[in-house]
């Protein structure tokens, strides 16, 4: 009599094919998502390149550019700490030194970083929930506008949301490496180990490397070392294997701060983990004399990013009543913000909940780039792609529901709100909330999956639950707040770049526009205005412009030197040298001003002219240090 064949052995092998097959259709679904994402930033960098913008350095740009190009060239010699953070910098200083100081070369290592961030987010929302969410992620995330944009554009910010991603990825990582370490004690042998390592330098790299792209996400390294900690202490985990994974992290850290910590050192002669510019924006942030809860300049420093953290200095240092270094003048800056705070805490703590609001508002405030004024002239950004207004009702259904549930969940959140707590506290835009949304989109997809389940099981009273929270925040998102409505800085940019090109009479229109709005950037277009007429001759129209620039406005200094040259091209030398010193008095940190006033006396006054050279003097002081 024939043995009949085992059923035991057949449905493993059937089982082990599905796992195959459902394996191999998950990495074509994933191949399929990274292509989608590469592909979408290849168009939109060709549709950008038809217009004048891919060939005009904006503000940023210009300054990491200049930068890089003189690391590249071994001409960069600054003797203070960095102002900026520098990983970007050295990154594009690398690409130039290897090809040249071309910032196609950086256009097309953006697009790596953006699609390789499309794989980090697939990787997060994996690992905090499975493989349907990791891809549903990565497909949201190949099509999230603002990634799509600063995906094209030479700033840092894809630099900054990849790392930043990376962190939450290797954060995780090790998390589940550390439970499955304890779970398996049996594994303990190198297999095991060599994961623990890896997961372990990985985010200590990682996060090294995110401080240097992004130095306001230092608030995140103790979270991130105090949780394993405490999952030491509550899960009895084995105490030797993590106290060297810790090592691990904080070598890796170690490793990519060591070197522009060092250098701040021996350049400087001071350590300094972040860079010197701290206090200026913290009190730009929470500026008592803004009613916005967004970025605003001040009237004794220039919004130039060459020259304000410079005036800043000066400024502190006339208050001071003595020279002070960047580092001095950012406490200095500090220490004021808390001054103010503490005699005006009702505005203060107002400004704070505005702050709260537009973080997570649907209009993106943007300082460079915005994509609904960009669709206008770009193809690729006139279609609706998925925005934060969309994410992120969905994405806080999940973080609600999970926090009580899931530790993983609770350990990003608490790492979301940090980086978050540094956007109210300072000031947020749509560069700096960009990292913020590569963890929110696998949230959203866990909070639309929520949803549908709870409708497709007819749950409906927590159906209606789930659909009144993520209304709740939707609503929240599309409160009116003011400073919502501004979009003066696009014009001004616009304008600038269409003037670059020769297109002056568009230029005009634009910077009209922004001055009919009247809001804090239609200062910028007043005197773009201004300038025009003055350059025709019309005087009583440059003067109208002008004269709609308050005395309070941060373009007051410029206001009162633009109408001394104007009175010194008609030799009226007298009111010339007072608009002059009146545009000092509001900020002394001008050495062009000073210049001026230095030749309107030179033979009318030399005594005068001696006090300002001297003057110059000091001034110029201060920029020899950079």
């Amino acid at each position: 009599m024939k043995k009949k064949p085992s059923r035991k052995k057949q449905p493993l092998r059937t089982i082990e094919k599905e796992i195959a097959d459902r394996t191999g259709r998950h990495n074509l679904f994933l191949a399929g998502i990274l292509l989608l994402a590469l592909t979408v930033r290849l168009i939109a960098l060709a549709d950008l390149s038809e217009t004048p913008y891919f060939s005009f350095i904006l503000w940023d740009e210009s300054v990491y550019h200049e930068w890089a190009k003189k690391i590249a060239e071994g001409t960069f010699s600054s003797r203070s700490v960095y102002e900026f953070a520098p990983l970007f910098a050295y990154i594009m200083a690398f690409l130039y030194k290897i090809f040249s100081a071309d910032l196609i070369y950086v256009r097309v290592m953006n697009i790596i970083l953006g699609t390789a961030t499309c794989w980090l987010v697939y990787l997060i929302g994996t690992a905090l929930a499975d493989r349907k969410t990791g891809l549903w992620a990565g497909l949201v995330a190949a099509l999230y506008g603002p990634l799509i944009l600063y995906s094209v554009v030479p700033l840092k910010e894809a630099l900054s949301a990849f790392c930043f991603a990376w962190v939450l990825y290797a954060f995780l990582d090790l998390m589940d490496t550390l439970a499955g370490a304890k779970e398996t004690p049996g594994t303990d042998g190198a297999t095991m180990t060599r994961r623990l390592s890896v997961a372990a330098v990985s985010l200590g790299l990682a996060t090294g490397l995110l401080i240097n792209a992004r130095p306001n996400a230092l608030v995140i390294v103790p979270i991130l070392f105090l949780l394993p900690l405490w999952h030491i202490y509550r899960d009895r985990f084995p105490p030797g294997r993590v106290a060297a994974a810790l090592s691990l992290v904080l070598l890796g850290t170690a490793l990519t701060l060591s070197p522009f910590m060092i250098r701040n050192g021996l350049v400087a002669g001071k350590v300094a983990l972040t860079t010197s510019q701290g206090g200026f924006n913290l009190y730009l942030g929470n500026n008592p004399a803004n009613p916005d809860p967004y970025y605003r300049p001040v009237p004794f420093a220039t919004s130039s990013p060459f020259e304000q953290g410079i005036q800043f200095t000066i400024e502190a240092s006339r208050r001071a009543g003595k020279t002070l270094t960047s580092e001095e003048a950012s406490r200095y800056w500090t220490r004021e913000t808390l001054r103010e705070a503490a005699n005006q805490p009702d505005v203060f703590l107002w400004k704070m909940w505005r702050k709260a609001l537009v973080m997570v508002h649907r209009f993106e405030a943007c300082d460079h780039y915005d994509i609904g004024f960009l669709g206008q002239f770009v193809k690729t950004f006139g279609i609706p792609f998925v925005g934060f207004w969309l994410i992120f009702p969905p994405a806080m259904v999940a973080l609600i529901t999970g926090l009580r549930r899931d530790r993983k969940q609770r350990a990003v959140f608490l790492i979301l709100a940090a980086y978050a707590s540094t956007m109210v506290l300072f000031f947020s835009n749509g560069r700096y909330r960009l990292p913020f949304a590569t963890l929110l989109i696998p949230f959203a997809v866990m909070g639309a999956m929520q949803i549908v389940e709870a409708i497709q099981k007819r749950n409906s009273r927590r159906s209606a639950a789930l659909i009144a929270l993520a209304l709740f925040f939707l609503v929240l998102g599309n409160l009116p707040v003011r400073g919502t409505d501004d979009r003066t800085a696009y014009y001004n940019t616009h304008a600038i770049v269409m003037n670059s090109v020769g297109g002056g009479r568009e230029a005009l229109e634009y910077w009209r526009l922004s001055s009919d709005m009247n809001k804090p950037f239609s200062a910028f277009a007043n005197t773009a205005l201004a300038t025009h007429y003055f350059m025709k001759r019309n005087f009583r129209q440059g003067y109208a412009y002008l004269n709609k620039i308050g005395d309070d406005s941060f373009a007051a200094a410029r206001k009162f030197d633009m109408i001394g040259d104007v009175l010194w091209s008609q030799r009226n030398y007298t009111e010339a040298a007072r608009n002059y010193e009146k545009s000092l008095e509001i900020n002394s940190g001008q050495t062009m001003v000073l210049a001026k006033l230095i030749g309107l006396y030179e033979k009318r006054d030399p005594a005068r002219a001696d006090r300002y050279r001297e003057r110059l003097k000091y001034v110029s002081s201060f920029y020899d240090l950079m």
